[in-house]
């Protein structure tokens, strides 16, 4: 199941907060073919988990997953790097 790092749920948690999705809102991956065979990523805020979605609370952070990205995260962490006043998510493989 995909982990979700300190400094990502502190994100996570305030981006949703910021954006006033209220209560169950949090942010949703959903993996898509890249057309190239590879599988691609994409991530957005949503209101509440679609049906079907497996969703990961860690802290106040919430994730929803789509089912191939559930299959694709399954052993990733989920974390957050700063890039100046941005940030950017990154993937890496649990121990």
């Amino acid at each position: 199941m995909l982990a979700i790092s300190e400094q990502a749920q502190r994100v996570i948690s305030e981006i949703v907060e910021e954006s006033e999705l209220g209560p169950g809102g949090g942010l949703r991956i959903s993996g898509t073919n890249g057309g190239n065979g590879e599988a691609a990523l994409d991530f957005e805020l949503a209101e509440a988990p679609l049906d079907g979605d497996e969703v990961v609370s860690e802290g106040s952070a919430r994730v929803f997953l789509d089912e191939m990205a559930a299959e694709i995260l399954a052993d990733q962490v989920l974390d957050v790097e700063a890039h100046g006043d941005h940030f950017h998510f990154s993937l890496d493989g649990q121990g």
